[in-house]
């Protein structure tokens, strides 16, 4: 015989043990006194061979949450929920233009009420340091109580001076001095 042949008739004599000893642990044997079966023997085989192969499960259905994702500290900062407000030339006082704007930020500091909010208070760079630091203070201070005054929890609010110190714009004429009488809000944790 060739090499062909032999292994061919190894493979059908090693599929037929193989189907024999399938079939055999399913059937059931009785022996009657008459005619008794003798046990087949088969070729040992290995794990590889007889191990039924794994069916996938499907992935279990899951329901997934819509709710918006909430953004972090520092997009919120940059994208200006909190709106600044401005001041008159030496003045603490909120004018009307201020108090509307402080009452949508006070909405947004209700409903995240997670938060701590720091409100600076800021200066134009004319008078000197002590009175600009004074003053950013009473600022700062007048934004937080009316904030407080429309339902802001007044304990997540921090009123902070900056004074001079950090211009919103380096000019040194009117226009300039304007963007630099304000109160600006910072979310924190």
């Amino acid at each position: 015989m060739s090499n062909r042949t032999c292994v061919w008739l190894a493979t059908v004599a090693i599929g037929a043990g193989l189907l024999a000893s399938g079939c055999s642990s399913k059937a059931k044997t009785t022996t009657t006194p008459e005619t008794a079966t003798a046990p087949v023997e088969t070729a040992p085989t290995t794990t590889a061979e007889t191990a039924p192969t794994p069916v996938a499960e499907p992935f279990p259905k899951t329901q997934v949450d819509k709710a918006p994702v909430e953004s972090s500290i520092d997009d919120l900062n940059r994208s200006g929920v909190l709106k600044t407000v401005y001041f008159a030339y030496n003045n603490d006082s909120i004018d009307d233009t201020a108090k509307t704007i402080l009452q949508g930020n006070a909405a947004w500091i209700q409903s995240h009420a997670k938060y701590t909010v720091e409100i600076g208070g800021h200066c134009d760079e004319r008078g000197s340091i002590g009175y600009n630091v004074a003053l950013g203070d009473r600022r700062a201070t007048a934004v937080k109580s009316y904030l407080a005054s429309l339902g802001a929890n007044a304990g997540k609010l921090v009123a902070i001076s900056y004074g001079e110190e950090k211009p919103a714009d380096t000019g040194h004429d009117e226009t300039a001095w304007a963007k630099n009488r304000r109160a600006e809000f910072l979310i924190k944790p």
